[in-house]
């Protein structure tokens, strides 16, 4: 099993589920960037994250395989926001009552990922 089964304690993500959880949850920013760039407003809900972990199959996964498909989809979200305009990445949706932008989406995108990294570093990778 090994470092990317690790968990710090019980009810925590594995290392493997944190990758699962940023490649969810970068596809599901990018879809909402998606869809406010081009003024469509879906109803589209992403509370129960632990949900989408645990039907993930992330165990039977190799680091490898997480941190190639991590990469194909960040390639994908870079894409799609490089091919959005000034007008497209500014649009105001509100899908769900709270305000975004494409360029908004992006950089949750981004935070979300650093905020994992932070925990990562903090509570998986340490020395004890």
């Amino acid at each position: 099993a090994g470092k990317a089964d690790y968990r710090y304690a019980d009810g925590k993500w594995t290392i493997k589920e944190i990758f699962i959880h940023l490649i969810d949850t970068e596809r599901y920013y990018a879809y909402r960037a998606f869809c406010i760039s081009r003024e469509v407003e879906v109803d589209l809900h992403f509370e129960d994250r632990d949900t989408y972990v645990r039907n993930s199959n992330a165990a039977a996964r190799t680091l490898e395989d997480l941190s190639s498909e991590f990469s194909a989809i960040r390639d994908a979200t870079i894409s799609l926001f490089k091919s959005m305009t000034p007008a497209m990445l500014d649009f105001k949706g509100s899908p769900d009552k709270m305000i975004y932008t494409a360029r908004s989406l992006g950089w949750m995108c981004v935070g979300h990922n650093i905020h994992h990294h932070n925990i990562l570093l903090e509570k998986y990778l340490t020395e004890g």
